[in-house]
């Protein structure tokens, strides 16, 4: 039931952090995956490691806030690998600033951009392919699509969006067998997150709603991604699945 053999699934953002873990994570589960990211020398070593281990992998540089770049990497991928299973939508980035700040449009711009826009273009450049597979759509959205984020608040902003663009997909393409659903990490180790971890006082500010009492690790988001993708989660769509540690429970 959770087998991915033959199934085609595109990472966003493959090339560290998150993504790396769940590219690799999906490719020992069986996937093809299929690797997408702006950083091309990262993202050839990721492809390499995975080839190493006898997987089937692709890669191509992609820059998701250009909507024509996301329709020409469909077409691309639709020569190369023919029609997806899924798409995994976690390229994004976090600008820490808020309204008083003094770059505050351009972050706010920029976020919206990748996190939000980049994502729908996707979705729009694929969503053919994936109704001929009935296949399904991944966002990773935050524990931030919940709560506020007040040093970061074109980041919250643009993961409330899409928390709210993945139950409107959801029901939008529900029509075509097509399921639409999100993992919302809370602070996980990555790159991404190195400012919290390593600000002692902000750290134990986030731990304290941590029932679990620790950060996450990239590889956590594994399971939680590759059941949305699979058969197991056949009735599953809109869902936004926390993975957090408890952090939204209390």
């Amino acid at each position: 039931m959770f087998n991915l053999n033959d199934k085609k699934i595109i990472i966003t953002g493959a090339a560290q952090g998150n993504g790396e873990a769940i590219a690799r994570g999906l490719s020992a589960l069986g996937a093809t995956v299929i690797l997408a990211d702006l950083n091309q020398e990262k993202l050839d070593a990721v492809k390499a490691d995975i080839e190493q281990q006898g997987k089937k992998v692709f890669a191509y540089s992609l820059n998701v806030a250009d909507p024509a770049n996301c329709l020409e990497f469909a077409q691309r991928v639709q020569l190369d690998v023919g029609d997806i299973d899924v798409l995994v939508n976690n390229a994004g980035i976090l600008r820490r600033s808020n309204l008083e700040s003094d770059s505050w449009s351009k972050d706010l711009e920029d976020t919206l951009n990748v996190n939000v826009k980049g994502s729908y273009y996707l979705v729009h450049a694929f969503v053919d392919s994936l109704k001929m597979t009935k296949g399904n759509i991944v966002n990773v959205a935050s524990i931030q699509s919940f709560v506020a984020a007040t040093t970061a608040t074109s980041y919250a902003i643009s993961k409330g969006a899409v928390a709210q663009m993945t139950k409107t997909l959801a029901a939008e393409l529900a029509k075509y067998e097509i399921r639409v659903n999100a993992i919302a990490p809370g602070v996980i180790e990555t790159p991404m997150t190195e400012y919290t971890r390593s600000n002692q006082h902000i750290l134990e500010s986030y731990l304290r709603h941590v029932p679990m009492n620790r950060t996450g690790q990239p590889q956590e988001l594994i399971g939680p991604v590759a059941f949305l993708c699979s058969d197991a989660a056949s009735y599953v769509t809109g869902c936004i699945l926390p993975v957090d540690g408890g952090y939204l429970t209390v």
